[in-house]
This record gives structure tokens, sequence and C-alpha cells, in this order.
């Protein structure tokens, strides 16, 4: 019978060793707090989305930016500067 490490020969449990948690970079740009009122059925559609595997935050940015390339508001360029009107 193979003995538990984590149970050392006196029969009291020992520290078990737990690996090191490593968090992701964050790979977006920088972002800022964007709030705003939203219809209880935007909402749910949005909790389909999440429960799919999305996340919420890209998934309206991407929305909104689509909104706004729809309406011919310009990008800002690569410095994040908006073009003169």
């Amino acid at each position: 019978m193979k003995a538990d490490p984590s149970t050392p020969t006196n029969g009291e449990p020992s520290a078990v060793e737990v690996p090191a948690v490593e968090l992701p970079v964050r790979k977006n740009v920088s972002k800022k707090q964007f709030g705003t009122q939203l219809h209880a059925s935007t909402i749910t559609r949005l909790e389909w989305i999440k429960k799919r595997g999305y996340v919420i935050s890209k998934t309206v940015d991407d929305a909104v930016n689509a909104w706004l390339d729809s309406a011919g508001v310009p990008r800002p360029d690569a410095k994040g500067k908006m073009p003169d009107a």
C-alpha cells in the first residue's frame, strides 16, 4: 500500500503544497468605464450570450463600434485622437 504524501508517518496531516497560481496578463488596450441603463430585455439577451461563454464587455464594445461605424462616426487614429470635424 502506497503512503499518502499529505499524511506523515506519525498520523498527523501535513501542509499540502499548492502550486502557484498564474494570472493571465491583460492583452487588451486600456479600458474606461461605460455606464448606462439598459432595458430588461437587453440584459436578458446579454445573459444568454454570457451563458454561451462570450465576454460581455467585448460583446458590448463590438456592438457599440458596429453601431458607430454604421452611423458614419470616424474611428480614432493609432494615438487615440479623433479626426477634426
